[in-house]
């Protein structure tokens, strides 16, 4: 009951800023009207056909000004539009959304905060695991010979599990669909294939390594290997899931609705440790706005909108303390 009012206050939430945007943006009413009609049934698509390119793709440009630097950006087209005289509080806006995104300081606060949720307990890896699951996208890309990408110490960090572990876990890995630019429909398989011979070449056994690449989104990942796990026997046991500290929480959700007892092990942390930990004030660089911190924080607002879509598909067992 709480989930099916929590997604009909999202939707009414996301008509209204939809509507208030249009009405600012297009000034005639009926233009208004049809772009309102346009983007919810863009949104519409995304849910019913979530794993479509266009809809995809789509769905990103809606959800752009969102984002900081899409906020900003649109608040500056409002304010030329009526006038910079008459908006400077527009322009002002748009301009401390910006300068503290882009703050360094500020960036590792939000991810320390979205990451350090999706930590668990540190006493997981002591738990006996039967199989080891690499959520992988991105650690890979190929260019005459495979190469690791920036989240490419996953590969590592899976490897470590599972020397680790002691009782030689299955492996699989599901890096889920990535894009391609040049449109190839079997880069997931691709991806799939170079994460596993990276994985020998750290250590894993090739016969302890499965692929699966025909899931699509993660909660269809999450099915397929719920498959994989039956038919191999290991229904029922404790399932490591490795993947990047932005979307574990996430990730963790998805295979416990599959029915999968899940040990989360998220890696690749981008926040650095928190001040008092260090014991030490912060640096001053960390005010200065650059490019690298206003990607970090760009990638924690996504890890919150993420939330916020499978609420409001119904996809995953969202539930307070997991939205924000």
């Amino acid at each position: 009951m709480f989930l099916l009012l929590t997604q009909i206050l999202l939707w009414v939430l996301i008509t209204f800023i939809l509507y208030r945007l249009l009405t600012e943006v297009i000034p005639k009413q009926y233009f208004t009207l049809l772009g309102a009609l346009f983007l919810f049934g863009i949104i519409a698509l995304a849910f019913f056909f979530p794993n479509d390119q266009l809809v995809s793709a789509a769905w990103k440009a809606i959800s752009f000004p969102l984002k900081p630097l899409g906020a900003a950006i649109v608040l500056l087209i409002i304010a030329l539009r009526k006038g910079l005289a008459k908006s400077q509080n527009l322009v002002v806006t748009a301009m401390v959304i910006l300068l503290i995104s882009s703050m360094p300081f500020f960036a590792n606060l939000l991810a320390q905060r979205s990451e350090t949720i999706a930590q668990t307990d540190p006493t997981a890896p002591a738990q006996t695991t039967g199989a080891i699951v690499l959520l992988g996208r991105g650690s890979t890309f190929s260019f005459g010979q495979t190469q690791l990408n920036n989240t490419g110490d996953l590969v590592f960090y899976t490897s470590q599990l599972y020397q680790a572990s002691g009782n030689q876990p299955l492996v699989i890995v599901s890096p889920g669909r990535s894009f391609d630019p040049q449109g190839n429909q079997d880069q997931t398989v691709v991806e799939a294939n170079d994460i596993a011979t990276l994985l020998t070449q750290v250590g894993v056994p090739r016969s302890r390594i499965v692929t699966e690449s025909s899931g699509l989104d993660l909660r269809g990942r999450a099915r397929e290997i719920q498959r994989l796990l039956q038919e191999q026997g290991l229904e029922g046991t404790s399932v490591t899931v490795v993947s990047p500290g932005f979307g574990s929480r996430i990730a963790g959700q998805a295979f416990s609705d599959a029915g999968i007892n899940v040990i989360a092990q998220p890696a690749g942390f981008f926040g650095s440790r928190p001040v008092a930990a260090i014991n030490r004030l912060p640096s001053p660089l960390s005010f200065v706005p650059s490019e690298e911190a206003l990607t970090l924080t760009t990638r924690v607002v996504e890890e919150f909108l993420t939330s916020i879509y499978y609420a409001l598909r119904g996809s995953l067992s969202v539930n307070p303390g997991n939205i924000g």
